[in-house]
């Protein structure tokens, strides 16, 4: 992509004339990389309504602020502006796992996750809950000791999501399996790596760096190994409660699985699809604790909603539904962090002009800036205020909703289809941390660790370390 052919939106990030483009690009890309955030919201002051461009380290990017684009954007069809292509290109995550996006494979893997599992959700909510405590007491002790207790918050996030999250998945026993989990936390690790390495390298380099950097191949190859019995167990019998259309899903899986080989391989498809769920995960769970940890003036009204309704109706999907406050305080940690400062990408595969005569040159490559939007003062009292209680009192707030200025789940065609199972999710997790455990910040430190942001990424503090103790129940809740 030329600079000229870009020309007709303004720069933000650097600026340069004729005779040093190339240099002042990459000051912007340096820039861009360090404070993406910072960037991001100058453009939006400074030009409101109208995209601009931001320079990063492989590409210029054409950054869109106005709901009504991001609307356009989020519903143009794939041919047009594509979703794949995009992601294939910044992230990297496919080419390091050897998936091929395009294939029918990919779609039909798509579509076992949304129709099964998702629907599924509350026949095996009493599962998950059991896994999550299982979880917790393997990793967080059995309670008995009442002192403070310090962990490194995120990489036991990360632990405790790699058990509970996959019991939804890929079913007990091999949850528990100490190898399976191993492998999830450390792919995890390896695809962050990777993600990095691909923003700063040029894509034909990036299949080289995968193979010489890590050892990323081997561990998918011995998690697919792992995951092969599991899979094949589940298709050789019929579920108890699946509707006919799942069971069909299922033998469309059987026989694709069966024609696939190679990279295009269905199992090894699986394999890396539900390897990578938790990472997002992890990351709003931590976020959300780093907020518990610093406001504990809020933990007694949290507990105040929680404890009544689960002495009352126990851990169960219509008891975490009530939940109104616990869904308020993980959107507003959510809408003050977010898992990026930039999103909706897609590569424009043809010259292509929004309704406004707006127009992409081929192989242009657009995104939405989502932290603007989501502080924005217009939809938003006080924006940049964390106000854990902010949605309570309306419930078409709640974090599953999609709407132009809340994008967390994303918009149109690409909206994610697991929402309303992660919110759930995310809100028994949180719920139950809430009413068993008091959390603070190591040395009782009250100011929120700052988060680690490498261009548009945000990742919870890396290094931060949270302190827990078990509390004594005062119900029969827990």
């Amino acid at each position: 992509m030329s600079f000229v052919q870009l020309d007709a939106f303004p720069t933000v990030g650097c600026s340069f004339g004729p005779s040093r483009r190339f240099s002042s690009f990459y000051l912007g890309a340096i820039r861009f990389v360090v404070d993406a955030p910072g960037v991001l919201q100058e453009g939006y002051e400074k030009y409101g309504s109208r995209p601009f461009k931001v320079a990063t380290m492989l590409r210029w990017t054409v950054v869109f602020s106005d709901p009504r684009h991001m609307v356009e954007i989020a519903n143009a069809a794939e041919e047009d502006l594509s979703f794949r292509e995009a992601m294939k290109d910044i992230m990297g995550v496919d080419d390091a796992f050897g998936i091929n996006v395009g294939s029918p494979d990919h779609g039909l893997l798509a579509e076992l996750l949304k129709s099964h599992i998702t629907k599924n959700a509350a026949k095996i909510c009493g599962e998950v809950q059991d896994e999550l405590l299982a979880s917790l007491e393997n990793i967080l002790g059995d309670g008995t000791d009442a002192e403070w207790t310090t962990i490194p918050a995120l990489n036991t996030v990360n632990r405790i999501m790699a058990q509970t999250w996959q019991r939804f998945f890929v079913g007990f026993p091999l949850c528990r399996n100490s190898e399976w989990c191993s492998l999830v936390t450390k792919i995890h690790k390896d695809v962050a790596i990777l993600s990095v390495i691909k923003r700063l390298v040029p894509s034909c380099t990036f299949p080289f760096l995968v193979r010489m950097a890590s050892s990323l191949e081997a561990k998918i190859d011995r998690a697919t190994m792992l995951l092969g019995p599991v899979v094949e167990a589940c298709m050789s019998e019929v579920d108890e409660y699946s509707a006919p259309n799942q069971q069909k899903v299922r033998n469309s899986l059987l026989y694709s699985d069966s024609r696939s080989t190679g990279e295009d391989s269905l199992l090894r498809n699986l394999t890396t699809r539900l390897l990578g769920f938790t990472i997002a995960v992890a990351s709003t769970f931590t976020h959300a604790l780093y907020h518990l940890a610093t406001n504990p003036e809020v933990a007694q009204a949290l507990r105040d909603e929680v404890d009544p309704v689960v002495q009352r109706n126990g851990w169960n999907t219509h008891s975490i539904d009530k939940m109104n406050k616990i869904d308020s305080f993980l959107k507003e940690s959510a809408r003050i962090n977010g898992a990026s400062s930039m999103g909706f990408f897609r590569q424009v595969t043809r010259d292509y002009s929004l309704s406004d005569g707006t127009f992409l040159p081929k192989d242009c490559f657009i995104a939405v800036s989502l932290l603007p939007l989501h502080r924005d003062s217009t939809a938003y009292e006080s924006p940049d205020e964390f106000r854990p209680f902010r949605f309570v009192d309306n419930p078409e707030c709640s974090m599953t909703t999609i709407a132009p200025q809340w994008l967390f789940f994303g918009h149109g065609k690409h909206v994610c289809p697991g929402r309303f199972l992660i919110t759930h999710q995310l809100k028994v997790m949180f719920a139950y941390m809430v009413s068993a455990y008091d959390v603070r910040m190591e040395g009782g430190r009250t100011l929120r660790p700052p988060n680690f942001i490498f261009a548009e990424g945000i990742v919870p503090n890396l290094s931060a370390h949270l302190s827990y103790r078990r509390r004594q129940p005062t119900n029969g809740a827990h």
